[in-house]
């Protein structure tokens, strides 16, 4: 017996099974389904066609230089090293000489002071005579030898480790916060510690009551000193004065990773700070205030602060700015909003300050404390989100890639080098590879 064709009300007879919805059609319907699946290739073949069309347009070099800025960094760091070295070295070689004249200086005079009282009392027997001649050669020998190879300096060459930089592809499929490692160390934070932290690629600098202390590569704690200041509200590093720069209530100090001095800036107006960030360039601040603003200070050449100007409006007045943090091409600042209760995630021009994209983050709200983040990896964003024991993973480009709930309370967040995940969370200092 004939079939009819299975399209609602369509009454013509079944004549094929239609491989695309596995239903027996008429010839009509069978060329209208063969028709959709040809017009979804076109499409298809539009979008090869598309993304083939933007691969030719790539410019290869700004691509590549876009890379290198990088390496560039890590090669000017590397050259500063052995600059920094090298003065190190040389101080210690005036030093020595100095100190050699110093005392080659102290021997002639006091020969100098025994010799004139010979003189004034007009009496020297031959043995002195003897005496004097023997010291005058000696330091005439000492003299010259500091001339001519008093100083012996011993050099190897510089043997570089090819396994400091590695470059491979890197797909944004390839970071997924679901499956980061366990904490395979863990740094106690005592009650009264703050829990801000920052880090460059040798040292992080956190607060352990009543110190700040440096945690090197080993994870240890490498150096410590007393910190007497107010409540550490923000740190972070600045690669261009080669200091931390740590925020209290109303100062900056600068603290120096090889004497741990902490200096109290003097040249910066005194206003209720909340965060800081830093760029090559410029040092970025925000106001603890509703209707925050963003101060914008130049470094300049002698590597201080200077030029410090407000930026346009950023907040209505019922706002708010919990964090700003950048990755050196970009400013991520997260913005609370007391009219509506929504907290959203902006990412801005360091140059302009220009909104490139913001995401309405679905966090619980809460004005007594700030939100943290910190630039993660491929560019991407990481949020701590302490409301709800969460990392919050986003892309470059300002989506939500992942939520991963946290084994605790997390509150800030930083990359320690290029592999290390720090969290400072509720029961001390987290670390994950």
């Amino acid at each position: 017996m004939s079939q009819t064709c299975a399209i609602t009300s369509c009454n013509r007879l079944a004549r094929a099974l239609c491989h695309c919805c596995q239903k027996n059609v008429c010839i009509i319907h069978l060329n209208e389904h063969n028709d959709l699946l040809i017009s979804q290739l076109y499409r298809l073949i539009d979008n090869v066609n598309i993304l083939d069309n933007h691969l030719q347009t790539i410019n290869i070099q700004k691509t590549v230089n876009d890379y290198r800025e990088k390496l560039e960094q890590w090669r000017l760091e590397s050259h500063k090293k052995i600059d920094e070295f090298f003065k190190e070295k040389c101080q210690e070689l005036d030093q020595l000489v100095v100190d050699k004249l110093d005392e080659q200086r102290e021997e002639i005079y006091q020969l100098q002071s025994k010799m004139t009282d010979f003189v004034h009392e007009q009496q020297v027997t031959h043995q002195e005579i003897y005496e004097f001649k023997l010291i005058i050669d000696h330091l005439e020998q000492e003299i010259n030898n500091i001339e001519q190879k008093y100083v012996q300096i011993f050099t190897r060459p510089l043997i570089l480790d090819h396994s400091l930089i590695s470059i491979k592809g890197n797909n944004e499929e390839e970071y997924n916060l679901s499956i980061l490692s366990p904490v395979y160390k863990i740094i106690n934070r005592p009650d009264g510690s703050y829990g801000a932290l920052a880090s460059n690629n040798r040292h992080l600098l956190i607060h352990q009551a009543p110190n700040l202390c440096l945690v090197d590569e080993n994870l240890e704690i490498a150096k410590r000193i007393l910190w007497s200041h107010g409540r550490i509200y923000d740190i972070c590093w600045s690669s261009t004065i080669d200091r931390f720069i740590i925020l209290d209530e109303k100062y900056l100090f600068l603290v120096d990773e090889k004497t741990m001095l902490i200096e109290k800036v003097q040249t910066i107006e005194k206003r209720k700070w909340l965060s800081c960030t830093c760029s090559n360039e410029f040092l970025f601040l925000s106001t603890n205030e509703w209707g925050s603003s963003i101060t914008k200070i130049v470094f300049t050449s002698e590597k201080k602060l200077d030029k410090q100007w407000q930026s346009p409006m950023i907040c209505k007045k019922d706002e708010y700015i919990d964090i700003i943090t950048s990755n050196k091409r970009k400013l991520a600042i997260i913005i609370r909003n007391n009219t509506n209760k929504t907290i959203r995630l902006e990412l801005r021009s360091l140059e302009t300050l220009d909104c490139i994209w913001l995401l309405l983050l679905n966090l619980p709200w809460n004005a007594n404390r700030p939100f943290h983040c910190c630039p993660f990896v491929n560019e991407d964003w990481l949020v701590a989100d302490y409301e709800t024991g969460c990392l919050l993973h986003i892309t470059k480009t300002g989506k939500i890639k992942s939520i991963l709930p946290y084994n605790t309370v997390p509150y800030c967040v930083t990359m320690f080098g290029s592999n290390i995940l720090v969290v400072s969370a509720k029961d001390g200092i987290h670390f994950h590879n």
